[in-house]
């Protein structure tokens, strides 16, 4: 069975019932519902059934149990997950606006989610096919940094591959220093996964196919460019390959679908899918997770998955 390994943060999310409620005023929330980048991305990743793991923090507490609970009854290994006993879980507290924006309010800087403890020994990467990285992982703090750092090596010193999802939050992005803890994993990338947006902060070029060429001039021959309604993009050797068109769904909650959308593509590259399939399955899998509120609600068991994509592709040749 194909291993995928993840490391990062882990959080609760807390939202808003109704829309343009500001965080700042008194309303209903509802929660709390597990998330965070890399715990959304595993979380599929083991639902869809591959061997899937994670190295992460929780506190003891009944959000750190939601967490557990859900990612283990998922089938994710959380043998990696330190349970804190001095911090609590991490919270993320968010409301949705009518123009599509999302307001924030991060509990993280003295949460559990920020303090990882480096595992013991590089044992617990063995025989892992997949590592991924979400950029936020890497924004977090110099200690877990150098623990993705770590990881990255050891699986490509043993013949895995390394996807990343930039991730970048816009706040990051007035402070070049991001560039600096990307440096390492962009260096031993083989698959990014990068937004639009993404791919001119990295690059510094205004287009797609500039910038995808001077990524393949850098080392990375597999880039993915998503673009969420309007679908995604592979550009192989610096050159677009091939394109998959998006679904229309009622879209609900939009937090994580670019985490199954990454997941979506890793499951199509372990089963030796064409670019083809594996994009128009990764766009199926994001575009379903939307449809629920909750960052990980909507993620789909693959019958449901594929079931979608037929009665999809059936109507637009009607």
């Amino acid at each position: 069975m194909h291993r995928v390994f993840t490391i990062g943060e882990l959080l609760v999310e807390i939202m808003r019932t109704d829309k343009n409620s500001p965080l700042s005023e008194p309303a209903l929330f509802a929660g709390p519902y597990p998330s965070g980048a890399p715990a959304i991305f595993i979380d599929a990743a083991a639902r869809w059934g591959l061997k899937a793991g994670i190295v992460g923090a929780v506190g003891q507490d009944a959000f750190g149990r939601c967490l557990i609970d859900r990612l283990e009854k998922d089938g994710v290994d959380c043998a990696h997950v330190h349970r804190s006993g001095s911090r609590t879980t991490g919270m993320a507290f968010v409301t949705y606006y009518d123009d599509g924006s999302r307001e924030f309010l991060f509990h993280m800087k003295d949460s559990a989610a920020v303090d990882i403890p480096r595992p013991a020994g590089a044992g617990y990467l063995a025989g892992t096919n997949v590592l991924h990285i979400s950029g936020t992982s890497l924004t977090i703090n110099d200690a877990i940094r150098e623990i993705c750092y770590e990881a990255v090596r050891y699986v490509k010193s043993r013949g895995g591959i390394v996807t990343f999802d930039p991730n970048l939050r816009p706040e990051l992005a007035e402070d070049r220093t991001w560039m600096a803890w990307y440096k390492p994993v962009l260096e031993q990338t083989d698959i990014l996964l990068p937004s639009g947006e993404e791919l001119a902060w990295l690059t510094g070029c205004t287009s797609a196919d500039e910038a995808a060429a001077e990524l393949y001039k850098s080392g990375i021959g597999t880039v993915v460019r998503k673009m969420g309604e309007q679908g995604c993009m592979v550009y192989l050797d610096g050159a677009s390959s091939a394109a998959a068109p998006g679904y229309t769904v009622d879209c609900v909650d939009p937090t994580g679908a670019g985490d199954c959308f990454c997941a979506g593509v890793v499951y199509g590259y372990l089963q030796g899918w064409s670019w083809e399939e594996t994009l128009r399955f990764a766009n199926a899998a994001a575009a379903l997770s939307t449809t629920k509120q909750g960052p990980m609600e909507g993620i789909r068991d693959l019958p449901a998955i594929l079931a979608f994509m037929d009665q999809s592709n059936l109507e637009r040749q009607a």
